[in-house]
């Protein structure tokens, strides 16, 4: 089965905008889709309706940053995108991450970087400015030879993170977000997490008692050993199993395509579904 439960678009800090990438979905012969903005919903309403257009299996969904130590991500799937207590706290998050970009506009002057907001906000259109519309500047303006030049010597230090970090809910308080909007919570890309198996499982135990659902098992950067370790840890922990490519668009996050081929039968025991509208 083709399915992709982990993409963004203009709505956050993606390349399309909520009807192209639907369109696109189903030109690739993709089956079900999620679309999973960076703290918000704003895209969904559009996405729904292009998905009506195009009858395409859609899932509303969000990707909440959370932290507890370290910057954790919760996937909601099947959300109502109309809940008023998710719709506050995304109006919320997105006046933080507002904040936050002038914030990285001071920092990086303060390097001798001469980045204007206006200039960083016509990348973003209307949707929330991120790092990538950052690292995109970066890279038009010849600071680096790349995206990932961008993060790894500018937007992905732990002096940047000291410099401009902002709000972000606690993971418990995230899955208690997503419930109260109908969704399952997932822990998202566990594999691109800043500490070890040990501490990783540790994490699992903590917000399976808090409600998590289930794992993004199946990502595009995880290797087979992860993704086995991934369903090992879902098995154990009663968790259900969701997967995702985290498909921003070739000029956002080169070299990850939409869409993921999943054995039909791994895609029956998913049963991440059960709370969709």
């Amino acid at each position: 089965m083709y399915i992709d439960l982990h993409t963004h678009t203009t709505a956050s800090d993606g390349q399309y905008s909520p009807s192209e990438l639907i369109k696109m979905a189903k030109e690739k012969g993709i089956e079900r889709l999620a679309i999973t903005d960076h703290d918000t919903v704003s895209g969904l309403k559009e996405a729904v309706s292009a998905a009506k257009t195009y009858d395409l299996d859609f899932i509303p969904g969000i990707e909440i940053s959370t932290h507890k130590g370290v910057e954790i991500h919760m996937l909601g799937l099947g959300i109502d995108f109309e809940n008023v207590d998710l719709v506050r706290k995304c109006e919320e998050l997105e006046r933080s991450r507002a904040d936050r970009a002038q914030r990285i506009c001071d920092y990086l002057n303060k390097l001798c970087i001469p980045v204007v907001l206006s200039e960083v906000e016509e990348y973003a259109g209307e949707g929330s400015i991120g790092r990538p519309h950052f690292a995109q500047w970066l890279q038009e303006h010849g600071y680096v030879a790349s995206r990932n030049e961008a993060f790894s010597r500018y937007l992905n230090t732990p002096r940047f993170k000291a410099a401009t970090d902002r709000m972000k809910p606690s993971p418990e308080e995230a899955i208690s977000l997503i419930h109260g909007a109908g969704g399952a919570a997932f822990l998202a890309h566990p594999g691109l997490l800043k500490f070890g198996r040990k501490n990783q499982e540790s994490l699992i135990r903590s917000i399976k008692a808090a409600g998590l659902d289930g794992i993004e098992c199946f990502y595009s950067k995880h290797e087979k050993k992860q993704e086995e370790y991934y369903l090992r840890l879902a098995k154990e922990y009663d968790l259900k199993v969701s997967c995702g490519s985290d498909f921003h668009g070739e000029k956002v996050k080169p070299g990850i395509e939409l869409g993921m081929h999943l054995d039909e039968t791994i895609v029956k025991d998913m049963t991440y579904d059960v709370r969709r509208n």
